[in-house]
Parts: C-alpha cells; structure tokens; sequence
C-alpha cells in the first residue's frame, strides 16, 4: 500500500444518525443480568469457556463493568496482569494464546467461542497506556494508571461506536487519533498534540518512528513510511486546534471519522 491509499482512509457518514445511543446489541442481556459476579466463574458457567486450561496470576483483580457508548452498552473485562490478559484474549476468542507486546493491553473483539459466538467484549489490562512511563507523563504513578484506564476505556468505546454507527473498525492511524483523542478529553480534559506524538512514538518535525504508531502502518511499503509519520505528525496540530474549538465528543467523533488524515 502506498503512502497516498493509506492516508485517504476515511468514513462515510449517515445522511442522518438514528436516536442515540443505540438500543443494546441482544447479547448484553445475558450479560446484564448478572451483578457482583466472578469473572471467571461466569464465563465458565454461562459459557462452558475453559477457564481451568489457563493459569491465571491475579484472579482477584479480574473484574467486569458495563460502558454506555454511543453505540448502546458493552461489557468491560480488566485485568491486572499482561499475561491474565493476554490468556483473556484466547478464552473468548477460542484460539492459541498468544504473548502480545507490553504496549497492547486493550481490545474490542468479537468473541469466538460457541457459545458466546457474536458477542463483543472490551478488555482493558491496567498498564501504563502505550507503555509510557509515569515519570515521562510528569504524574505519580498510581495517577497516572488511573488515566491509563480512563484512555484505554474510552479509546475501545470509540472504536465500538465506528463500528456501530458507521459499519467500520480498523487498525489505521486514522482510527487510533480519533479513539485516543477521545480517550485524551476523558483522561485529562483536552487533546495535546504533543501528549499524542509521546504515545505514537513520533518527535515533531521528525519524518522517524519508534512507538506505537508503526504497529497500524504494517501494510505500507517501507519506503514511504516517513511520509505516514510526517502527515500524522501535522495533523496532530490541526487535531489539537479542532479540539479547543468544540469541546462536544459526538461533533468531533463525526469529523475525526470522516475526514481523512491527507486528502
């Protein structure tokens, strides 16, 4: 893929969305009716999932909540362990486990086990958000986990809300501005730019990359990468300038998603 077809990636709006939120998908009444329950104990009884394959580290810390988004309610699973999380993704997904990298520490996925077919969970694992160090974000750390998770909640949500309203979620540079600038207003109030390029990987004014960015551009040919993280790097600018404009997310989420990052 060139430089040009990837950066022209955006999504067609509806000549008119419909009430919002949306009415809840079906599946999250089997969901909702339980409270205070133990994840995995669940997930086994309501599923027949085979939790007892995996050895869990931090069973205790496994929680479940239930997010309103745009696109109706989902449930939320967190961990606080990268390798519960990780053996969270195989039990719903029904397949192999995988080792994901320290900076992955969230999905929105559609569960593939029988039965629990169709149903989409978001899971989030408490961890500094892209592997960014609290000290390097000026923040204590207790602080600085709690934003982590206030991001990543958000960010998932909104990939779920493009699904939702407007048929589509990617892994795209453009997907992941529009989800973590949703995430910074949640977090800290505002989108910074410059707070984005520290998640991304990116120094303003560098066409180079050694973060996260890389991870959605896998489909580009090499030799135009640096024109990917030089239009990204722009466009974080004009990003931040939107944002002190409006401060309404579903204004925002319309124009982050139908506007491409270089048309």
């Amino acid at each position: 893929m060139t430089a040009a077809e990837y950066l022209a990636h955006k999504y067609e709006l509806p000549k008119k969305f419909p009430e919002l939120p949306l009415a809840d998908e079906k599946f999250i009444t089997v969901w909702s009716a339980k409270e205070n329950f133990e994840v995995l104990n669940f997930l086994s009884q309501e599923f027949e999932l085979p939790t007892e394959k995996f050895d869990w580290k931090n069973i205790s810390a496994i929680k479940i909540e239930f997010k309103e988004t745009l696109g109706g309610r989902l449930p939320v699973i967190s961990t606080a362990n990268h390798d519960d999380f990780c053996q969270m993704v195989a039990l719903l997904t029904a397949r192999e486990l995988k080792k994901y990298p320290l900076t992955v520490n969230a999905f929105t996925i559609p569960c593939r086990a029988e039965k629990i077919y169709r149903h989409r969970v978001i899971l989030l694992n408490a961890a500094p958000y892209s592997n960014i160090s609290a000290e390097k974000m000026g923040l204590s750390v207790e602080e600085w986990l709690k934003k982590s998770y206030q991001i990543r909640l958000r960010h998932e949500s909104a990939h779920y809300e493009t699904l939702r309203l407007l048929s589509g979620m990617k892994n795209h540079a453009l997907d992941e501005i529009l989800a973590d600038c949703l995430g910074q207003m949640a977090a800290f109030g505002g989108f910074s730019a410059e707070r984005q390029r520290i998640f991304f990987g990116l120094t303003k004014g560098s066409s180079k990359c050694d973060g996260r960015l890389n991870f959605y551009c896998q489909k580009v040919l090499l030799e135009e990468l640096a024109e990917i993280y030089r239009a990204v790097n722009e466009y974080l600018e004009e990003v931040e300038q939107m944002t002190r404009k409006t401060a309404n997310e579903f204004a925002i989420f319309k124009k982050l998603a139908s506007r491409p990052i270089k048309a």
